[in-house]
């Protein structure tokens, strides 16, 4: 019932302790312990803790994480670099990505600037 990673002649290479694991994705994956996520690297150490209530793929070197209801976006050392205060976010793309903020649409860059639909 646990989740972990095998190398590619099927041994064993991140033990499977975790209670759901991802993909890797620019050489993090998100990895779930009892109700939270948090990130690993291909090493299997925890290089972002696993605090979070939901947490996405890296994608142009954001990942969407979420936070008592929130999302908000980290980079690959865990830094919140953009505040964890949208209704609902989307995978950042070619720069940017979709929010909603306060029931507005619309596209953030990756500085946060918001731009309206």
């Amino acid at each position: 019932g646990k989740w972990g990673y095998i190398d590619k002649s099927g041994k064993e290479d991140i033990p499977f302790k975790y209670d759901d694991a991802w993909k890797f994705s620019e050489g993090l994956a998100m990895v779930k312990l009892d109700v939270k996520w948090g990130y690993i690297d291909k090493s299997g150490n925890e290089v972002i803790p696993i605090k979070y209530d939901w947490a996405g793929p890296f994608s142009d070197g954001l990942a969407k994480v979420k936070l008592n209801g929130k999302y908000g976006y980290i980079d690959k050392t865990g830094k919140e670099v953009i505040p964890i205060k949208y209704d609902d976010a989307w995978d950042f793309r070619d720069g940017k990505a979709t929010v909603c903020l306060n029931g507005k649409n619309g596209y953030i860059d990756k500085q946060g600037n918001f731009t309206p639909w």
